[in-house]
């Protein structure tokens, strides 16, 4: 399906999932993540790589159980971690589960579960291109995010 291609869109571009992968607007609004002043950003990346993890295992353990309740903490706690750094694409996936389960059903199929790992791993691609073009103590901003190789 030519929709799920491993690939990233430039940053901020329109995605057949909708929203762009980073929104560098409200990554760089977080204080020292423009900078990378003394490492936070990657110290913020890294904790976002645990919680997204962490997360996703809670909602899969979610579906296993077929409890909606922790199926929609789970997306939110996802939505919530994406939504601070700006990784727009998970977050709006994460919010249609979590909307799905208030609602009382499971959006979180076998489908949307590997739309998920792609939009996870392209956002951590763009984090680790982030980071490489804009190390610690380099100034890149949110009108000019890192150029794409």
């Amino acid at each position: 399906m030519s929709a799920c291609r491993n690939t990233s869109p430039e940053p901020g571009a329109a995605t057949p999932f909708g929203a762009g992968v980073l929104d560098y607007g409200i990554l760089f609004s977080v204080p020292g993540m423009r900078e990378n002043t003394a490492g936070i950003r990657t110290r913020m990346i890294a904790a976002y790589r645990r919680e997204s993890g962490s997360a996703v295992g809670a909602l899969h353990a979610a579906i296993a159980a077929d409890d909606l309740s922790a199926l929609r903490n789970a997306a939110h706690r996802l939505k919530s971690a994406s939504g601070a750094l700006g990784a727009m694409r998970v977050f709006e996936l994460s919010r249609a589960i979590e909307d799905a389960a208030r609602g009382g059903s499971n959006a979180f199929d076998p489908i949307s579960q590997t739309v998920l790992d792609l939009a996870l791993q392209q956002t951590f691609d763009e984090f680790e291109r982030l980071n490489a073009d804009s190390p610690a103590g380099s100034h890149t901003s949110a009108a000019n995010p890192p150029e794409r190789r």
